[in-house]
């Protein structure tokens, strides 16, 4: 029988969520749509602050600064709204859905891109509130009238979903379950039942079979990027900079340190040949995935070779035009290689050996 292609096979997926400087950034544009509101003579501080972590978050270059702050500042928390709602993989390959955080949060994804009875339930959770998921994405800057902005209203419907399918995910997606969740719900029952049974039904077939040749879900109701470079830098930060990628990758052992120099491996060759990475991406991967102290412990206890592997093409990249890599950061990378390297020598002799003697 022939084996399936792997780059065809679905692997477990979820949202990015916040994390990191863009979480922080976040913040600050959140208490800015506040402030504008509450305070609107008192915003200088809030906006000197806001331009500083864009910068630390490397979006002064792609997001024009000499627009009027207002508008500045949505297009920047729309931004980090579609980064944190983007799918990342959080898996290897060949792992059916199951019960549990995983699954929810797959189904959460599913929900948030309008597929299927999933995206029916998160419609109506947002009729509720009266308005669209459509609209709470497009335009996560507004106000509510409760004040708050689209954006943490949809974070909240989300939220709502999540509890919902925590409910019937716990009783496997079965009818009781379904009764259950309807049971709790203050909304028009009759409906929702409807929905949640659907719901039902979808996961259970989902769940019974291995998401196999089936392509990798990507955000449809995201705007359309304007250029190439824009999608890799969404993905960048999205996927490649995401602890939970890497917590993920790091559930299934040597398998996923292997994963994890493969895709530090290839995103430097493709680099090579269509320069799509920035200097701060390459200074991004040196200092999260080789130089990072828990994720050398853990790739070094696993597979000190795919260490070794990724720590070579970050410093054949440090060496090309493409990334002026600083003094340090080249010693480091150096160092980390040569230690890596000397077990492996040792092991290569000690073969050498047993096959003269032999």
């Amino acid at each position: 029988m022939k084996r399936q292609r792997a780059e065809y096979l679905q692997p477990p997926m979820q949202m990015a969520g916040s994390f990191g400087d863009i979480a922080e950034l976040e913040y600050m544009l959140v208490a800015f749509f506040h402030l504008r509101v509450i305070e609107p003579w008192n915003l200088e501080t809030i906006k000197a602050k806001v331009k500083k972590q864009a910068a630390v978050c490397h979006f002064s270059d792609n997001l024009a600064e000499e627009w009027e702050f207002d508008a500045y500042a949505a297009a920047l928390y729309r931004t980090v709204c579609e980064l944190k709602h983007s799918p990342i993989r959080t898996g290897i390959f060949d792992t059916p859905l199951s019960a549990g955080k995983a699954r929810v949060d797959y189904f959460l994804l599913l929900a948030h891109e309008g597929i299927g009875a999933f995206g029916e339930l998160l419609r109506f959770f947002a009729a509720e509130t009266g308005y669209t998921p459509e609209e709470l994405c497009e335009h996560p800057g507004l106000m509510t009238e409760d004040e708050q902005t689209y954006g943490q209203c949809y974070d909240a419907l989300l939220d709502r979903l999540r509890d919902f399918l925590e409910v019937m995910d716990a009783d496997d997606f079965s009818r009781a379950s379904v009764m259950k969740a309807a049971a709790e719900a203050k909304e028009d029952r009759r409906e929702l039942t409807s929905i949640l049974l659907r719901v039902s039904d979808e996961a259970v077939r989902l769940s019974e079979r291995t998401p196999t040749a089936t392509r990798c879900v990507w955000p449809r109701r995201t705007r359309v990027l304007s250029d190439d470079a824009e999608e890799i830098q969404r993905r960048f930060r999205s996927e490649a900079m995401n602890p939970l990628f890497i917590e993920g990758m790091a559930d299934y052992g040597r398998r996923g340190a292997m994963a994890l120099a493969a895709y530090v491996a290839r995103s430097c060759q493709w680099d090579a040949l269509c320069q799509g990475l920035e200097g701060w991406m390459y200074e991004a991967l040196a200092q999260t995935y080789a130089l990072r102290p828990e994720v050398q412990r853990w790739m070094c206890k696993v597979c000190p070779g795919a260490l070794r592997h990724l720590t070579g093409s970050l410093i054949a990249a440090a060496h090309s035009p493409r990334w002026h890599a600083s003094l340090k950061t080249r010693m480091e990378l150096l160092w980390l290689y040569r230690s890596l390297e000397i077990p492996q020598r040792g092991r290569r002799e000690r073969t050498e050996t047993g096959k003269i003697q032999a």
